[in-house]
């Protein structure tokens, strides 16, 4: 699944993250320029995948800007990357490489694209100068930086994120013989405090977007999408500082150019303390490159509760007139990444704790489901007659982990059902989950 708007949004971070790298240009006829690219690609397939941006630093250190390609470095190709990156890697890395031009300077910019999701740990095969050694595991830091893994926390992150791809690989075909149930019914006492926290919260992005023109996108005009999850019976985190922490934690696996609960660690649009909750802001009016698919709005509190409110994608592209469709494949993206992230979040809490889930979609009235972003089959269109859609339940987070695409045929079936009995399969969600799992978007 192509992300250009993902990537695009890339230009607007002020500093690296522990997903993202900026480069300088480096030419790939040399160990000089192959080198530093094979780390950076070796680091990041190591930490679960992301984005190499070059052409974003004049030289090494440097702040980042937006720098014209020399004119004795050759454009980049995915044959040029992934040949620069593997006479290094081991095993081998195949990388996507992107082009896109930055909104203000106009230069184009190579972005390479790193999978994640491999069940060994990606090592250095060869060393040059220095520059990367032969026989050593690189990984992001933060910082960020790209070092060999030194603490006994380091390796085990590393080494549990390989388990779990081998048991993902394992898992998938299993699934093929034995189909589970793995939502639990969710009692109304649970839905109504996820009713009450979402009221809240609805309540304090109102009072944000209040401040904004009537026509203004980051109000979700069209439509939207909102989760409400409770990690139930688990012991609260000690302030709002802790709970910030185990949310970086848990944004640390990045499967997708735009993850849920996005966290951007800087002002006005970063996480603050508002009384007892955390709330973050991305669509503040002081973002000059924002647009209502780059708006979201979350609060979390220790005690578990979170909320989030986001655009639907299919508003913000040029493949459709926006508040029109519903994309076939869109909702197992993004729901099933927000169901992962939250699982991660709630093992921070505790061993394996249960989490309710509440999403509700609006906007969908008179919408067709089509496939816009995916090359998939549908033998006609499917409208919708109903504005919003309540979805409802609860798991583990190791169900939600280990059965991914079963919580997501279940929790998503009313979804489908009101697009006129869509088709939702299993073997889509499979092969659909299995990209994002392993960063192939």
């Amino acid at each position: 699944m192509a992300a250009i708007e993902d990537l695009q949004h890339l230009f607007q971070l002020q500093s690296e993250t522990l997903a993202t790298e900026f480069k300088s240009w480096l030419g790939l006829n040399t160990a000089a320029g192959r080198a530093p690219l094979a780390k950076a690609a070796i680091a990041l397939a190591n930490h679960g995948g992301g984005t190499i941006v070059v052409g974003m630093r004049e030289a090494a250190n440097m702040p980042i800007g937006s720098y014209p390609r020399p004119p004795e470095i050759d454009r980049y190709t995915s044959d040029s990357v992934n040949a620069a990156v593997n006479r290094y890697a081991d095993p081998q890395i195949h990388c996507d490489v992107v082009h896109l031009r930055h909104p203000e300077t106009g230069h184009e910019h190579a972005f390479v694209v790193v999978p994640g999701g491999y069940s060994v740990p990606v090592m250095a095969a060869k060393g040059t100068d220095g520059e990367i050694l032969a026989q050593k595991v690189y990984i992001r830091k933060p910082g960020p930086k790209s070092e060999e893994p030194f603490t006994a926390d380091e390796w085990r992150t590393l080494l549990d994120r390989c388990v779990r791809a081998n048991r993902d690989s394992l898992l998938d075909a299993i699934r093929a013989i034995v189909q589970g149930q793995p939502l639990d019914p969710i009692a109304k006492e649970q839905i109504d405090r996820l009713l009450k926290f979402t009221n809240e919260s609805k309540d304090s992005w109102q009072s944000r977007i209040e401040q904004l023109p009537k026509d203004d996108p980051a109000r979700f005009l069209l439509g939207s999408y909102e989760h409400s999850f409770h990690i139930v019976d688990v012991p609260p985190a000690p302030g709002l500082r802790e709970l910030l922490e185990l949310m970086r934690k848990a944004s640390e696996t990045r499967l997708t150019g735009w993850g849920p609960f996005v966290l951007l660690e800087r002002l006005p649009i970063g996480p603050v303390p508002v009384g007892d909750v955390l709330e973050a802001w991305v669509g503040h009016p002081s973002e000059k490159m924002r647009d209502g698919r780059h708006a979201d709005f979350w609060r979390a509190r220790p005690d578990g509760m979170l909320y989030q409110i986001r655009a639907l994608d299919e508003d913000v592209t040029d493949k459709a007139k926006p508040g029109t469709t519903m994309d076939l494949t869109m909702p197992v993206w993004r729901i099933g990444e927000t169901l992962l992230y939250v699982a991660r979040l709630a093992r921070l809490f505790g061993e394996d704790p249960e989490i309710a889930v509440r999403v509700r979609y609006n906007g969908l009235k008179d919408r067709t489901l089509q496939s816009l972003f995916n090359f998939r089959y549908l033998s006609f269109e499917r409208q919708c007659f109903v504005d919003t859609v309540h979805l409802v339940g609860k798991a583990r987070a190791s169900t939600i982990e280990d059965n991914l695409n079963e919580v997501l045929l279940q929790l998503l079936k009313p979804l489908y059902d009101a697009f006129n009995f869509a088709p939702l399969t299993p073997q889509m969600v499979s092969q659909e989950t299995a990209k994002y799992r392993n960063n192939r978007y």
